[in-house]
């Protein structure tokens, strides 16, 4: 589900992502229940498969890429489909990892010419498991980062829904 960036930040206003939030003009929050404790999905986090769990979203992302790579956009971006344990400074696909409080929140950043962006899935135990946050807070840079979000943001959203549900999916089954 999709929430509004104001309910988020009012309950959850003091995690990484929250205090950050107000450097970023974008700040865009989806959620989704897990029936499974914040244990576990972290753990389903650190599957890199999540990101991009159906083979359209990874064909979108090779071409997203491969572009990307075609007009200069993502000099310095490091692509890293290894699993491993979150550590700062070490890569998660194609962000960086920041942030990590095990169990708690996980924050990514990432920045090209186009735009620079902070992730996070924060996790907030509730009475049947908990509730996931995906965080998304971005600047994009001139006119041309601003077209590529109104092009990108179905796509975005679409993939940040089934990130999610992947995540579940994967905590769930434990």
């Amino acid at each position: 589900m999709q929430i509004e960036s104001a309910g988020f930040l009012k309950t959850c206003g003091e995690t990484w992502i929250g205090r950050r939030a107000t450097e970023f003009p974008v700040v865009n929050v989806h959620a989704v229940d897990v029936a499974a404790p914040p244990e576990r999905v972290f753990a389903a986090l650190e599957d890199r498969e999540a990101v991009a769990p159906r083979w359209h979203w990874r064909a979108l992302l090779a071409v997203r890429a491969a572009v990307g790579r075609v007009f200069g956009w993502d000099e310095g971006i490091q692509w890293d489909r290894r699993a491993g344990p979150f550590v700062p400074g070490n890569s998660y696909v194609f962000f960086r990892i920041e942030h990590v409080e095990h169990g708690r929140e996980l924050g990514l950043s990432v920045e090209n010419k186009l735009t620079r962006a902070l992730v996070s899935f924060v996790i907030v135990p509730t009475a049947n498991g908990c509730r996931v946050f995906n965080v998304t807070c971005a600047v994009f840079k001139g006119r041309l980062g601003r077209a590529y979000w109104r092009v990108i943001r179905p796509f975005h959203d679409g993939l940040t829904k089934n990130w999610l549900a992947a995540v579940r999916r994967r905590a769930e089954v434990g």
